[in-house]
């Protein structure tokens, strides 16, 4: 199982190489980031307090945590951050969530004419 994870890794890092620019995180121009969210049903499913995985442009696969900070402009003004963890994976989780961001990735590529 353990060089099928390794298979997909490669996989997966090659398919996000070919997105350039690589697609935004739900249409934010500062984030470029594409959430990974396992079928209901698909086997091995995250443990509850993972929060948003995604898959980045150099196709690691991450949780990403947005925080809200106060702004310069004061308490109304808010700025973002992105924090993203490097997910270690047991290989069969990590399986099912590159399996999707193949999916994906693949998707994104064909939509481009690639």
């Amino acid at each position: 199982m353990r060089e099928t994870a390794e298979r997909l890794r490669a996989t997966v890092a090659e398919l996000a190489s070919q997105l350039r620019p690589f697609p935004p995180f739900f249409g934010m121009s500062t984030l470029q980031a594409v959430e990974l969210e396992l079928p209901p049903g698909s086997g091995p499913q995250p443990p509850p307090e993972l929060g948003c995985v995604v898959v980045l442009p150099d196709g690691e696969i991450s949780e990403l945590d947005l925080r809200s900070i106060p702004g310069p402009g004061g308490p109304v003004d808010i700025d973002q951050v992105e924090v993203f963890t490097e997910l270690d994976l047991p290989p069969e989780q990590y399986i099912a969530y590159a399996t999707v961001a193949v999916q994906l990735l693949q998707a994104e590529i064909s939509l481009r004419g690639g």
